[in-house]
């Protein structure tokens, strides 16, 4: 039984290689212990045919007796390194898993194998990182390339129960409507690409600037308390920024943008509240800004 055993964990470290799969191991593992079976017993049989038939009985016991042995061992050998591979496996995909659960996409199986739990850890792999490019392209605004509504809302989600305050400004292009009956949806495409940059080259660290839909953004602010200041000198760099005027060819105009400033707690508050309330915010600047400009004023 020594034999047997050396030969069984000696075939399982260096036999099959270190690229090798733990099925490729054990399948080796049990030719080679047949074998040392087999040198075994012929050794016994010759032994047999060479000395007295008296001891025949003698021998057939042994047989017996060593290969239930060799057959238990064997098994129990085979029951605990399953065991233990398969439950290092189980732990492995369980931690990315729950990493992937917690919205870590770039959370990756490294289980190195070449049979079935190689090809595992490849799928898993392949689908967190489909999972990775498919969120990025749904959270993403294919005209401006700046994170959408679906992104804002899973934002106000994650920070809803965060315990500080934030700021929502909440940004309209003035007079949209009329540069698109204007000069065409194409030119008003390009407007809102032009804008997004404009106002992208204002915003602070802190801050994170979404295209909500149409002609309007919003940009996200944390804050720990409610600070003027601050709320002042982002729209004075947004206003800043789009003194620079648009020029396409022969076209070239000054865009102007309305802001409302909403400041919310994110407790017991849902996302279209809140949206809603800057939204009110916002219309309220646009017409005290028309308002200012009439003549009579």
């Amino acid at each position: 039984m020594l034999p047997l055993c050396l030969s069984y964990f000696n075939t399982i470290n260096f036999s099959a290689g270190k690229g090798a799969s733990y099925e490729n191991k054990l399948s080796i593992c049990h030719v080679r212990c047949l074998y040392v079976l087999r040198c075994f017993y012929r050794d016994q049989f010759c032994s047999y045919h060479a000395g007295s038939y008296s001891h025949s009985a003698s021998f057939l016991k042994m047989f017996y007796t060593a290969s239930i042995t060799a057959g238990v061992a064997l098994g129990l050998l085979n029951y605990f390194l399953f065991f233990g591979f398969v439950r290092r496996c189980i732990d492995h995909f369980q931690a990315v898993l729950t990493s992937v659960r917690n919205g870590d996409l770039s959370a990756r199986a490294s289980f190195q194998s070449t049979g079935i739990i190689g090809r595992l850890n490849d799928d898993l792999n392949r689908t967190i990182a489909h999972l990775e490019a498919t969120k990025e392209k749904v959270g993403r605004d294919d005209l401006t390339n700046l994170p959408n509504r679906a992104a804002l809302q899973q934002f106000f989600q994650e920070t809803s129960n965060s315990g500080f305050s934030y700021l929502l400004y909440f940004i309209d292009v003035d007079q949209f409507k009329t540069i698109n009956d204007t000069y065409g949806h194409i030119t008003g495409d390009r407007v809102l690409q032009f804008t997004a940059g404009r106002i992208g080259s204002a915003w602070s660290p802190g801050q994170r600037l979404y295209r909500l839909g149409g002609d309007e953004f919003v940009i996200m602010e944390q804050i720990g308390t409610k600070n003027t200041k601050s709320t002042q000198l982002t729209k004075s760099r947004i206003a800043q920024q789009l003194r620079v005027p648009y020029t396409d060819g022969q076209i070239t105009f000054t865009i102007a943008v309305s802001i409302g400033v909403y400041e919310s707690s994110g407790q017991h508050e849902d996302f279209a509240s809140v949206l809603h309330k800057a939204d009110q915010k916002m219309y309220k600047a646009k017409r005290q800004k028309h308002e200012s400009s009439l003549p009579f004023n």
